[in-house]
C-alpha cells in the first residue's frame, strides 16, 4: 500500500475522523482509524461505538490497500510535517505503517481491518436539509443551556423538533432554556423528535464547512442521528428518553414587561457580577421601579455594587433575584440596540430578541438571602 498526499488535505481528513478514535490503545476492540486507498481517493472512518465519522480526500494511489492505524498520535503528529507532500507507505508483512515528508518519518502500529466496526449509512425514517450556517448558529444558541450533570442525561442534550418546514431546537438545565426556531427552504417528508447529545453538537459545528452556500442532511432513526455535509458522514447516538414539552415552560402572561438598551444593560451587569461571582448563590438583584432598572448585589464578607439604567418600564414595579450567569449567558448570545424581558413576580423571566422573534430564552428566579 503506498498513497502520496497533500500534507493539508491529509491533515484535515485525520482531524475530522480523531473525535471518534479510541484513543486507548490498550482496549480489546479494533479502535484506531480505518484508511482505505482506491482509485486516487482515501477513506477515512473511526468509530467508537457512540459516534462515527467517516471521510475521503484526494491522494495520488500507487498501491491499492486498506489498514488500521493504531496510533492516537498521528493527527497531531501528522499537523507537524512540512507543508507540501505526505508519503504513506506499508509493506505486506509489516505491522506498521510510515509516513515520511521532507526530512521526518514516522512509524505507527497497525491492526487487522477485517475487524474493523465499518461505519455504515443507516437506514433512516427521516431527513431535512439545512445551511450548515444556519445549524452552527441554532447550536450556538441554544446549547449552553443545557446541562452538564449527567445524572440528569435529558437535559444534557439538545431537542430537535421538526415538523414540515419548522426546524426547531431546544435546551434546558430545568433553570433556564434557551430555544431557537428556523424555517426550511424545503420541508421535511416525516416529522422528527430527537434528543441529541450537546457534546456531539459541539464536534459536529466543529466539523462544519465555512462555504457560505454549505448545507448539512440531517437524517435520524430510532435511536441514531446522522449528519451529512460534503464528503464527510457523522453518526450519533441519541439519548433515549421523551423529552418534556418545552413549550408549556415559555411563560404567555406577564407583570410587566421591560425594554432595555442591550449594552447598557451589558455594562451594567458586568459592573455588579464579580460580587455575585464570588458569593455562594451567585445571586444578582434587579428592580425595575420608576423608569429605571437597579441592579446590584451586596455581601458583608466580600463588599457590595450597583448600578442603574433607563428601562421603559409597563406595567408594575418588581423586584426579582435571578443567577448571575444565566443572565450573562443571554447577553452574551443577544443581538440588536434593545432587549425585551418580559416579567412576572413570582415567575420566571422571558427574554425577547429586538430583531429575532425566533429565539426565546426564559430563566427562573431564585429566592432572596
Amino acid at each position: 500500500m503506498k498513497i502520496i498526499f497533500q500534507k493539508d488535505d491529509l491533515a484535515r481528513a485525520l482531524d475530522l475522523v480523531q473525535r471518534a478514535a479510541q484513543n486507548k490503545i490498550t482496549s480489546n476492540t479494533n479502535n484506531g482509524i480505518y484508511i482505505h486507498a482506491a482509485d486516487n481517493l482515501v477513506e477515512f472512518q473511526a468509530n467508537d461505538f457512540s459516534i462515527a465519522i467517516k471521510t475521503t480526500c484526494p491522494a495520488i494511489t500507487e498501491e491499492e490497500g486498506d489498514i488500521v492505524v493504531a496510533a492516537p498520535q498521528l493527527p497531531m503528529m501528522i499537523r507537524l510535517l512540512p507543508a507540501g507532500e505526505v508519503t504513506m507507505e506499508q509493506n505486506k508483512g509489516e505491522g506498521f505503517v510510515k509516513f515520511s515528508a521532507g526530512n521526518a518519518v514516522y512509524h505507527f502500529p497497525i491492526r487487522s481491518a477485517d475487524d474493523f466496526p465499518m461505519v455504515e449509512t443507516m437506514e433512516n425514517v427521516g431527513s431535512c436539509t439545512v445551511a450548515a450556517s444556519v445549524l452552527a448558529e441554532m447550536v450556538n444558541l441554544t446549547q449552553y443551556a443545557a446541562a452538564t450533570d449527567k445524572q440528569k442525561p435529558f437535559f444534557t442534550g439538545i431537542l430537535f423538533e421538526i415538523r414540515g418546514s419548522s426546524f426547531a431546537m431546544a435546551a434546558t438545565n430545568t433553570h433556564r432554556l434557551a430555544a431557537k426556531e428556523v424555517t426550511l427552504s424545503v420541508p421535511a417528508e416525516q416529522p422528527g423528535r430527537m434528543i441529541v447529545p450537546a457534546s456531539v453538537m459541539t464536534e459536529v459545528v466543529r466539523m462544519l464547512p465555512s462555504d457560505e452556500d454549505a448545507e448539512v442532511v440531517i437524517s435520524w432513526a430510532k435511536s441514531h442521528v446522522a449528519f451529512a455535509f460534503g464528503s464527510t458522514y457523522f453518526i450519533s447516538n441519541l439519548i433515549n428518553g421523551e423529552y418534556p414539552d418545552y413549550h408549556r415552560v415559555i411563560p404567555t402572561r406577564f407583570d410587566s414587561t421591560a425594554v432595555l438598551d442591550l449594552k447598557a444593560f451589558r455594562e451594567a451587569v458586568a459592573m455588579v457580577s464579580p460580587i455575585s461571582r464570588d458569593m455562594s448563590y451567585k445571586t444578582i438583584n434587579f428592580n425595575f421601579e420608576d423608569g429605571r432598572l437597579d441592579i446590584y448585589e451586596e455581601d458583608k464578607a466580600i463588599g457590595s455594587s450597583r448600578a442603574s439604567i433607563p428601562a421603559q418600564l409597563t406595567g408594575d414595579p418588581i423586584h426579582i433575584i435571578f443567577n448571575c450567569f444565566y443572565v450573562e449567558d443571554i447577553l452574551k448570545h443577544s443581538k440588536g440596540e434593545t432587549v425585551i424581558l418580559h416579567l412576572l413576580r413570582n415567575g420566571p423571566m422571558l427574554v425577547e430578541q429586538e430583531e429575532d422573534k425566533t429565539y426565546q430564552y426564559v430563566v427562573t428566579p431564585m429566592r432572596g438571602r
